[in-house]
């Protein structure tokens, strides 16, 4: 990483002066010399826009709340025997796609999708042999 100068103490005439004869020597260009200046104000507008945005926040106006527990932190979630069927279906189905190559994959899907999880699951069965 290159190292980063200090420039602070010297005036704005010699900081000119001294652009001037890198751009004469063509160390640098003109537009990187542009850039950096456009790249200097952007940096020093939106440090400008963070402050008012800061500014403008909740506890700056005196008027934070305390924060509220929920008032039912914990849902309890009931399963059907149906959906634990269907979820257990379902993982079997897709365990057996895993193990399937890509051609028998298409066709298992097709099972699925035009009989049922169930029928694709015996007919991916059946394909590897169980």
């Amino acid at each position: 990483m290159p190292r980063v100068a200090d420039f602070s103490n010297l005036s704005d005439a010699d900081l000119r002066t001294a652009v001037r004869d890198l751009v004469a020597r063509g160390r640098v260009t003109a537009d990187e010399v542009r850039g950096a200046a456009e790249r200097a104000r952007r940096i020093t507008e939106l440090e400008a826009e963070l402050t008012r945005l800061k500014g403008t926040g909740r506890a700056s106006r005196g008027r934070s709340r305390k924060a509220q527990p929920a008032t039912n932190p914990t849902r309890k979630i009931t399963n059907s025997p149906a959906l634990k069927a269907a979820r257990v279906m379902q993982g079997r189905y897709m365990g057996r796609l895993r193990k399937l190559a890509p051609r028998e994959r298409r066709r298992v899907k097709a099972v699925a999708k035009k009989q049922s999880v169930a029928a694709a699951v015996k007919f991916a069965d059946k394909l590897l042999a169980r």
